[in-house]
């Protein structure tokens, strides 16, 4: 690996839940952080029988703000999608609640200290634990599964083109369909980075297989296979930012926790990975403020900011963390 690029980090004010939620969607809309949706197990812990339950609460908090704001719900309790910050404001991409996997998606814009959430064209499919990255003003979505329950993993591309409010499909990733990966965007090209993908296994059943591919797709020359990851990094924030022209994977499931059920899980490794696309190499981030998994990022107030996500299967965070962007 390439030298080592420790990030600084700074605490933010939790969020106004004691349990916190995993699988949330986070963005920026003139200038505010929006955070919402997402799920967690409120009644008893997952280990005790306790019930998952999604959630529709969206959160504001303004530069200089010391503290989240509540904003009028989502339509829908929603979690585990993708969120892309554009002009028009924050997107909020497909997801699932207790009824599955859904296709449908938002646009949230803050003004005035309100939030509000108009529905914009839906994806072509339903999809859950998908990724999103933004490049040349258009959204792109990759992976995924069409159901809740790690049934299947995506390989297909999709692009929204806010102008026209409309999706299209690109060319479908070369290497396996994954879930729970990591996607970012620098320049005219995008990057799809780790993962989950789903094989068969014994007496039938699906198995997870943890993925160490890196791969780059511009318009112009299509997909492209980078240099594997070092070690295997899923459910990192994402999308993944960008700083000093270098992609970080800020924490996430790096599989070396194994053996362990829900109730004494120690929780997940604190590891973080960064990418140089100049060189095609990788190196060691250090160590993040929060080891956490499944969570979203946003880039808000010059800062990468993370929000809550698992500590460790079943067992939630309410907070939130801040790399700096120097």
């Amino acid at each position: 690996m390439d030298n080592f690029c420790e990030l600084d980090w700074k605490q933010l004010a939790d969020l106004p839940d004691a349990e916190g939620w995993a699988g949330m969607y986070a963005g920026v809309s003139n200038g505010a952080l929006i955070v919402c949706g997402g799920a967690n197990f409120p009644e008893k812990p997952l280990w005790e029988g306790g019930a998952k339950r999604w959630t529709d609460r969206v959160f504001t908090m303004e530069p200089g703000g010391a503290g989240w704001h509540d904003a009028a719900p989502l339509p829908k309790p929603l979690g585990y999608g993708a969120t892309a910050t554009l002009p028009q404001g924050m997107m909020l991409i497909g997801g699932s609640n207790a009824g599955g996997a859904v296709a449908d998606c938002y646009m949230l814009t803050y003004a005035g200290g309100a939030v509000d959430c108009k529905a914009v064209a839906p994806l072509p499919v339903a999809l859950t634990g998908h990724a999103a990255a933004v490049m040349g003003g258009k959204v792109y979505v990759q992976g995924g599964s069409l159901a809740a329950g790690e049934q299947d993993a995506e390989s297909r591309m999709w692009v929204y083109d806010p102008a026209a409010d409309a999706w299209s499909e690109a060319p479908a990733l070369p290497g396996r369909g994954r879930f729970l990966h990591q996607m970012a965007s620098i320049g005219g090209s995008i990057y799809v980075l780790g993962g989950i993908g789903i094989v068969p296994g014994e007496n039938g059943r699906m198995v997870r297989e943890m993925l160490t591919e890196a791969w780059s797709y511009c318009e112009a020359t299509g997909w492209r296979k980078l240099a594997h990851m070092p070690h295997f990094c899923g459910a990192a924030p994402t999308p993944a930012p960008v700083i000093g022209g270098r992609i970080y994977l800020l924490g996430g499931d790096d599989a070396t926790v194994k053996g362990y059920t829900p109730a004494n899980h120690p929780g997940f490794h604190n590891q973080s990975l960064c990418y140089h696309p100049g060189t095609d190499s990788w190196c060691d981030a250090g160590p993040v403020a929060a080891a956490r998994a499944v969570l979203p990022c946003a880039v808000w107030n010059g800062l990468a900011v993370i929000v809550n996500g698992e500590q460790r299967p079943g067992k939630r965070s309410n907070q939130v963390w801040g790399a700096k962007i120097h």
